[in-house]
């Protein structure tokens, strides 16, 4: 009997020992399990090919007729009507000194004119001129930046401008009378052995460009139907001329220019010609540039030669012609997730698990593009034709992108 008792008592005693080794082991699992998530943002991805570009344009190079001090009076990307001035020649380098500086001043002359004749305006948007007083700040930094200094002096007249508007809408004094008339002191000073021997004017219409960059009779658009492969490898291979003797820049005329390279044919499945493209010709993705595909010639079966028309000008699209580019095959926008956080449920869903509060809900993806560390699914909506069997992900959901043994409605 007594061996009985014992034997119970032992038995109760390995009973209690199992009993809270496994309630150790439980707790110890629940409070150690790792679970790292991530907030899902919408995002735009591109599908990009990396290209060498060369860029053809139709030019015309302008040359000073008369020897001496050229100034280029229209702006450089301008968009000039045949007849219209776009350079003046000086005697000497004083002249052409003091005729910019008169530009320059004039140009101050007219925005104080303009604040002068400003009357009270009790109907200005504040919070939108101060929106644009700020941009006009952060474009004077970019220029300094940039060391585009062309620029900063425009851009601190319009800085300057939209400050004493603001100030004129709050009431408060802006004394212009002085600044005019010093302004009109120095001009009229200036302008004393400051008139040019010659104005020259645009033969036909097209925009003026200040410079030449000497590649501009490699490659003609007269022939960009018959542009060989061999062709644009020269091109690209070419080193520029020496500038034209008494050059003034160059109009590039007519409203079409062309971009060729030579890339992978398995990129071209997706061309069509006439359908718009976006090349990059930076580094940014904000500096894609929409073109229209004009043309895809197979050179063999790996290689092709692709051409793009473009009619949009700049003054940074006009600089342009050799590019370490890219195009854009593809352009995917939608919710960017973690490829670590996607799964297949035990119904054979894809999705991922998110986490609300203490809560674990499955939400069904719909992958449009893919990629080995992410992946892109759109948003139905209310709309959409997708049926998906469990709430789709939405913006802002906090995605578990590592946890072992997740189940919808689990606890955590």
């Amino acid at each position: 009997m007594k061996s009985k008792n014992r034997l119970l008592r032992i038995l109760s005693i390995l009973t209690a020992i199992v009993i809270v080794v496994f309630l150790a082991s439980e707790i110890y699992s629940l409070t150690t399990r790792a679970y790292t998530t991530q907030i899902v943002y919408e995002q735009k991805v591109l599908n990009t090919v990396d290209a060498e570009m060369f860029v053809i344009r139709e030019e015309t190079v302008l040359t000073a007729p008369l020897s001496g001090v050229t100034v280029p009076i229209a702006d450089n990307a301008e968009r000039v009507s045949k007849g219209s001035a776009i350079a003046a020649v000086f005697s000497n380098e004083e002249s052409a000194e003091n005729y910019v500086k008169i530009r320059s001043l004039q140009n101050k002359l007219i925005t104080y004119q303009k604040i002068d004749g400003q009357l009270k305006l009790s109907n200005v948007d504040l919070d939108k001129l101060t929106d644009e007083i700020y941009s006009e700040f952060k474009n004077i930094l970019n220029c300094s930046y940039n060391n585009d200094f062309d620029s900063l002096s425009d851009a601190k007249l319009s800085f300057s401008e939209k400050i004493s508007r603001k100030q004129i809408s709050l009431d408060q004094e802006v004394d212009c009378a002085s600044k005019i008339s010093q302004l009109q002191t120095e001009i009229s000073a200036l302008s004393t052995g400051s008139v040019p021997m010659q104005i020259i004017s645009a033969e036909d219409s097209g925009y003026y460009v200040n410079k030449e960059d000497g590649f501009e009779n490699i490659l003609s658009v007269d022939n960009i139907d018959d542009l060989t492969a061999e062709q644009l490898e020269e091109a690209f291979n070419s080193k520029n001329n020496e500038p034209t003797p008494s050059s003034i820049g160059k109009i590039i005329d007519g409203y079409n220019w062309y971009v060729a390279s030579i890339i992978d044919s398995i990129h071209t499945t997706s061309f069509d010609k006439g359908k718009s493209v976006k090349l990059i010709f930076g580094d940014s993705d904000d500096d894609a540039v929409s073109t229209h595909l004009y043309s895809v010639k197979k050179i063999d079966d790996d290689k092709s030669l692709v051409i793009f028309r473009c009619t949009l000008m700049n003054e940074d699209l006009v600089s342009l012609r050799k590019i370490n580019g890219k195009i854009i095959i593809n352009e995917f926008i939608g919710l960017k997730v973690n490829r670590d956080a996607v799964r297949v449920d035990e119904n054979g869903n894809t999705g991922v698990y998110v986490r609300r509060g203490n809560i674990v809900n499955f939400r069904s993806l719909n992958i449009i593009y893919s990629e080995d560390s992410f992946v892109i699914a759109n948003k139905p909506g209310e709309d959409s034709d997708i049926v998906l069997p469990y709430t789709h992900l939405k913006q802002y959901d906090e995605v578990i992108i590592s946890g072992k043994e997740l189940k919808n409605g689990m606890v955590i």
